[in-house]
């Protein structure tokens, strides 16, 4: 029964994704630009919030916080090389720099990051159901901005709608036989666990804190900033209610 709640939350954090920023690209772009920043704005609040008091206290139940932090530091600077080596971006500016990038290193990066999201899902799910949720809702609220991102860029390198299409959904199905991999090999390594869950908190604290924080301030305005609020403490008050039932 758990496997199963793997797979539909590892399709719904990866397939799911893809579809839904498809399908903002068919929406006219002055909605587009309101929804955008909103829906990143909420991916920070999930993010974090998932990160500080879910992930990371599972894992401080059965390691030291010494140990915990150091693992999250080490996460850190992991995903910082990983970003460095194979062009893991999530930049949600179509003309920026990472963008101009050829359009084959945006699906090998999307594909590792997608397995990473996969294997955080499966994690999550083991510990309970509720985190599990939690962590997919934070994944795809991250996802759907990036994976418009990289659709748009993948237009702009040349490729036909469809072709994009069909890249980005197989650079995303990677999160699924990650997912079921980690399922049977973490449900027989239980010890192993708490160190996945302090690598994941990395994962989300490094994406919100270095890529969504940035993009949030490069806009001025204060409707622009309550709106921004808004979405994260909503974004953080979901997580919080999701983890209640943990």
């Amino acid at each position: 029964m758990l496997l199963i709640w793997i797979i539909v939350f590892s399709s719904l954090g990866s397939i799911g994704a893809v579809l839904t920023a498809t399908g903002f690209l068919l929406i006219r772009e002055p909605i587009q630009k309101f929804l955008i920043p909103s829906l990143i704005s909420f991916a920070s609040g999930t993010l974090l919030t998932a990160a500080l008091l879910g992930l990371i206290p599972h894992a401080l139940e059965h390691l030291d916080v010494q140990t915990a932090l150091t693992t999250v530091l080490v996460g850190i600077f992991l995903f910082f090389i990983l970003e460095k080596t194979i062009i893991w971006r999530h930049c949600h500016d179509m003309d920026c720099t990472a963008h101009r990038t050829v359009g084959s290193m945006i699906i090998i990066g999307d594909a590792f990051h997608n397995a990473v999201d996969g294997l955080v899902i499966a994690t999550s799910f083991l510990i309970s159901i509720p985190i599990g949720i939690a962590a997919t809702l934070s994944v795809i609220a991250h996802e759907i901005p990036q994976e418009i991102g990289d659709f748009a860029l993948l237009l702009h390198s040349g490729y036909s709608r469809r072709k994009a299409l069909i890249l980005n959904l197989l650079s995303s199905i990677s999160t699924i036989p990650t997912a079921i991999i980690a399922f049977f090999a973490l449900d027989t390594i239980q010890s192993v666990i708490p160190y996945v869950m302090a690598i994941s908190a990395s994962s989300f604290l490094y994406i919100a804190l270095t890529d969504i924080y940035p993009e949030l301030h490069s806009r001025v305005g204060l409707m622009d900033e309550l709106r921004e609020v808004i979405m994260m403490v909503l974004g953080a008050g979901i997580i919080i209610i999701l983890l209640q039932f943990h």
